[in-house]
């Protein structure tokens, strides 16, 4: 592990302050407006369309006709239209939000997180004791809470210290809001457990999305080990580290092939999670390339620092760990992550050199940017012969050419058993993460074939099918395992998704994968 500066300091230290207020913050419900609390309200247009409108409502069925109808004429005196951004008013001493929902036709879920984060993007800078939301007739409360949570997520942890100033309140991280010490319901008595799931929920979203955030000099493959090791520990999960001459000895040459160019060791990060019934196995497989350069295939500089984010689907399988380590799951579940760096030099792999992966398959690495795929070859095999599980679920930023297919409003799904992919695609929705199935050409196969080796890592430039032939190259290690992969490159950040930040890391397949995991014994 390089020193960095940072290495003094536990990575706890390095949390966003959203995941330690999480853990304290106070849940409340009321059916009437909250002496000292800003109350968040959603408003509807009359056409329900994009731009304002002069025909709006209140939409908050608890509150009294006749302190509806002062908000609204509060509004109208302000000359708001119900569609130009939010507005503050104070009806009776009450503080009020009225936020309008965003149009886009997404998922009710969706739609709900994303008021949660217009309003708390709107109140960030006004140090609120107490935050009340009242309940909208078609969102549900937990969701605009999770949305809020979104935007009181910072990545400041790697900020210098700042000193504290008469005019502002500061935290150890040098921001400069305070975060509200209770949320309020109105209007809905969402039961404890409810409450206490969107509270782990949304600390192993905070968690995953600081990992996605950290740069590639603290979050090296060690370390995502020992962080997951820690993990693990708090959670009492079983938690396995294998070192590089470890993969080397299970005949991981594809995997460990990625590693060579790197002066950091890479790390196979396996946790084992109990469940009710441990006679039926889930299986979630992350890619945890901390940092990808491409390899001797080097990419453009351009951008190349967002290379940082291409373990995002190992995060989301660590935040999904850390979250099942609370609701225990009806079945057992194995999380696999590979961390590892992709780095050019005079020990890395080259283009034209053949490795052998763990089930004894030989790759020709024609391009060493294509490397995602050897690194999830070896896990995928490791994970179907070592715990034989009815479904395997793997996560990968793998390709880009899943922005020219569905762009960042979704992630693609491919599979060997529709089954599966329909099983998923049933929890991406209930998650409010869409995705959307691509097709398995069989008349693609022959496209991963090799002409001295068994397989080359990737397609001829006029085959075109990126992504697919990502998840074709990938089939070749699953077995006869039922098995999904989903390509998260579109979503994992900087995503412009509803209902998902617009910057930094989002976390994306981690609810689903959680979703999954919960529902699969049913």
């Amino acid at each position: 592990m390089l020193n960095t500066g940072f290495q003094n300091e536990s990575w706890k230290n390095f949390l966003p302050e959203v995941y330690n207020w999480l853990g304290k913050v106070e849940f409340g419900t009321s059916q009437n407006p909250v002496a000292g609390a800003h109350h968040v309200v959603a408003v509807t247009t009359a056409d329900d369309s994009a731009g304002s409108s002069d025909h709006w409502d209140i939409d908050a069925p608890q509150l009294s006709a006749d302190f509806k109808a002062k908000l609204m004429a509060a509004g109208k005196s302000l000359g708001w239209k119900g569609g130009s951004g939010s507005l503050h008013v104070v009806i009776d001493g009450h503080a009020f939000l009225m936020v309008v929902p965003v149009k886009t036709k997404t998922s009710d879920k969706q739609r709900a997180r994303a008021l949660g984060i217009d309003a708390a993007k709107a109140l960030k800078d006004l140090n609120c004791e107490a935050i009340a939301i009242c309940a909208p007739r078609n969102f549900n409360v937990i969701d605009i809470f999770e949305g809020a949570t979104y935007s009181l997520y910072s990545a400041s942890g790697f900020k210098g210290k700042k000193k504290d100033s008469k005019n502002s309140k500061t935290d150890q991280n040098g921001n400069g809001t305070k975060l509200p010490g209770k949320i309020h319901f109105i209007g809905v008595n969402p039961n404890a457990q409810e409450l206490e799931g969107a509270r782990h929920l949304c600390r192993s979203i905070a968690f995953t999305r600081m990992l996605q955030d950290a740069p590639a000099n603290w979050l090296d493959p060690v370390r995502f080990g020992d962080i997951a090791r820690d993990v693990a520990k708090e959670a009492g999960i079983k938690c396995t580290l294998r070192t590089k001459e470890e993969m080397v000895a299970m005949g991981m040459g594809s995997f460990v092939s990625v590693a060579n160019g790197s002066q950091i060791e890479p790390r196979l990060i396996t946790l084992e999670i109990e469940g009710v019934d441990n006679s039926r196995t889930v299986a979630l497989i992350g890619k945890g390339l901390t940092f990808d350069s491409g390899g001797i295939s080097i990419k453009p500089s351009g951008g190349m620092e967002e290379m940082k984010y291409d373990m995002s689907g190992g995060a989301a399988v660590l935040g999904s760990a850390m979250f099942l380590g609370y609701k225990k799951p009806p079945t057992k579940v194995v999380c696999i992550i590979g961390a590892t760096e992709n780095m050019p030099s005079g020990s890395a792999t080259k283009p034209g050199d053949i490795v052998v992966a763990m089930n004894g398959k030989t790759i020709e690495i024609q391009n060493t940017d294509a490397e995602g795929r050897l690194v999830l070859a070896d896990l995928l095999h490791y994970a179907a012969s070592t715990y034989a599980p009815e479904l395997m679920i793997d996560i990968a930023t793998l390709t880009g050419a899943v922005l020219m297919a569905l762009g960042t409003a979704g992630a693609g799904l491919m599979t060997n058993d529709q089954d599966a992919a329909d099983f998923v695609l049933g929890a991406s929705k209930a998650a409010g993460e869409p995705m959307w199935q691509l097709p398995m050409w069989p008349e693609l196969d022959k496209e991963t074939k090799g002409d001295y080796a068994d397989l080359n890592n990737i397609a001829k430039p006029n085959v075109k099918a990126g992504t697919i032939m990502g998840a074709m190259f990938l089939k070749h290690f699953v077995g006869d395992r039922k098995w999904v992969h989903l390509d998260i490159a579109g979503t994992g950040w900087n995503t412009k998704a509803t209902g998902f930040p617009g910057s930094g890391g989002s976390a994306y397949g981690l609810r689903t994968m959680v979703e999954a995991c919960l529902r699969f014994n049913r």
